[in-house]
């Protein structure tokens, strides 16, 4: 079974259109996007272009787009993501025709090729994909296309402190549960040159190996201090603060260096 396969067992009831999960989980973004244009975290304009990376069925970029429409303000949008038929969903989450484009991609590809943008975002809590290098090379990817007032917006949680001081990592986890199957993860070993733990993934009954996947257990501060270096503005936004349930931290970027 690939990786993509995988995915969608794990994740997919989080994006898809269909799924109840995925509604309230949309409804919980527009929530917070209004709280963000009520709190000025956007930049200012009266048409905003939004890119969103790793943005699978496009569920953040299209509540964000309806959202501002709510303020009376225009708005595009420019999925990225690895998975055309996740892609081609985007149109469900939007109420009546809007711009959008879909780009078939890695988001540490050349960017720059889309064009620039006043809003990035990345959704989702899809850090742990990234080792410290991938992350690096992200961020710049992300400073390079936004405006000089632009801002991205980073959906994470705290993971090193919720495994390693909390003390909740699990070398296996009951990852998720089917109708004729339940799929497992174990820890298969740490790589100190790149900062990730190797989690496989298996099929159980029958231990049928799914694939494996490095894991970065990141922190909220340790992403916001790297993300300093390129932008002059970089904090956390505690789920506290903008009080919506269903939207994890959220760290925010804005003004890239140039």
């Amino acid at each position: 079974m690939s990786l993509d396969e995988l995915y969608s067992h794990l994740w997919r009831r989080n994006m898809d259109p269909e799924n109840e999960v995925a509604q309230r989980r949309y409804l919980s973004l527009r929530a917070f996007f209004n709280w963000a244009i009520k709190e000025a975290l956007l930049p200012e304009g009266r048409k905003l272009k939004i890119l969103d990376l790793c943005a699978g069925t496009g569920i953040a970029g299209a509540a964000l787009l309806e959202t501002l429409r709510e303020w009376n303000v225009e708005g595009s949008l420019t999925i990225v993501d690895k998975r055309k038929d996740d892609l081609l969903k985007v149109d469900s989450w939007l109420e009546d025709e809007r711009e959008v484009y879909g780009a078939v991609m890695d988001c540490l590809d050349d960017l720059k090729k889309l064009g620039e943008f006043d809003v990035v975002l990345l959704w989702g809590n899809t850090m742990p994909h990234f080792d410290p290098y991938q992350a690096a090379d992200l961020f710049r990817n992300v400073a390079e296309v936004l405006i000089p007032t632009g801002v991205f917006m980073l959906e994470e949680t705290d993971r090193f402190g919720a495994f390693f001081y909390g003390r909740n990592y699990r070398e296996i986890v009951p990852e998720a549960k089917g109708d004729d199957c339940t799929i497992v993860s174990l820890d298969e070993g740490y790589n100190p040159l790149r900062g990730t733990i190797r989690r496989g993934y298996y099929k159980l009954p029958g231990w049928e190996k799914m694939g494996e996947v490095d894991t970065r257990y990141w922190d909220l501060a340790g992403l916001a201090g790297m993300g300093k270096i390129l932008f002059e503005e970089a904090r956390v936004i505690t789920r506290r603060e903008h009080g919506v349930v269903g939207v994890s931290d959220v760290i925010y970027f804005g003004h890239p260096r140039r």
